[in-house]
């Protein structure tokens, strides 16, 4: 019995170890990040939906994100972010004030951090192709950490082009957010100062630098 016992706990052993390293997951999150990352830029048209199941309430907003290195330009409804890996600058169009802060490196959200999206599959994080169809991979990404809030990952990566389809991200507060990519292009070319707020585009707006 106890040999029995031990056999069935190495063969267990062994499904855990390879549902962390799930080959096939990786080799197409792999593609994915090499693309994205020798592009001159990823530019997403989106939309994304949070849904809180604590109130059983859901928000809905659309926006464009440019991202390059860990760069990037965020247009949203009701405000505008820019990120030059130094400083980031959010401009709130109706009250014209821009707040400007230091980047918060523990922030993994993907408002806070784009550009994870395309390397958080390398470090801190077990790998699991759920499923797949003609059209996309579906991968699921599960934190090795268990006292960060983030519970799961979900992202769907086209077979054609590996760009990004959605990204799902859950919480353990009950905290739902998708995102949903309407347009993936990597043919965008950046140009100079694009990541940096420009005062002189916004003349008449309040600098308030809160770094």
């Amino acid at each position: 019995m106890k040999q029995t016992g031990s056999v069935i706990l190495l063969a267990l052993l062994s499904v855990t170890v390879a549902a962390q390293k799930d080959p096939e997951a990786v080799r197409v999150l792999t593609e994915f990040s090499k693309k994205a990352t020798s592009a001159p830029s990823v530019k997403i048209d989106f939309d994304i939906t949070a849904y809180d199941a604590q109130e059983d309430e859901e928000t809905e907003m659309s926006g464009t994100a440019v991202i390059k290195g860990d760069s990037y330009r965020l247009t949203l409804p009701d405000n505008l972010i820019w990120n030059d890996g130094k400083a980031v600058w959010n401009y709130t169009p109706e009250v014209k004030e821009v707040a400007v802060t230091a980047p918060d490196p523990s922030d993994e959200s993907f408002i806070a951090r784009p550009s994870l999206l395309f390397s958080m599959h390398e470090k801190g994080y077990k790998v699991r192709l759920l499923e797949q169809n003609a059209s996309e991979w579906i991968i699921d990404l599960y934190p090795e950490d268990i006292n960060i809030s983030l519970v799961r990952i979900r992202v769907a990566v086209g077979k054609s082009l590996y760009d990004l389809r959605s990204a799902e991200y859950r919480t353990k507060d009950g905290m739902t957010v998708t995102l949903t990519a309407k347009k993936y292009d990597l043919s965008f070319r950046p140009p100079a100062g694009y990541f940096t707020f420009n005062a002189a585009d916004y003349k008449g707006v309040e600098v308030i630098d809160m770094r």
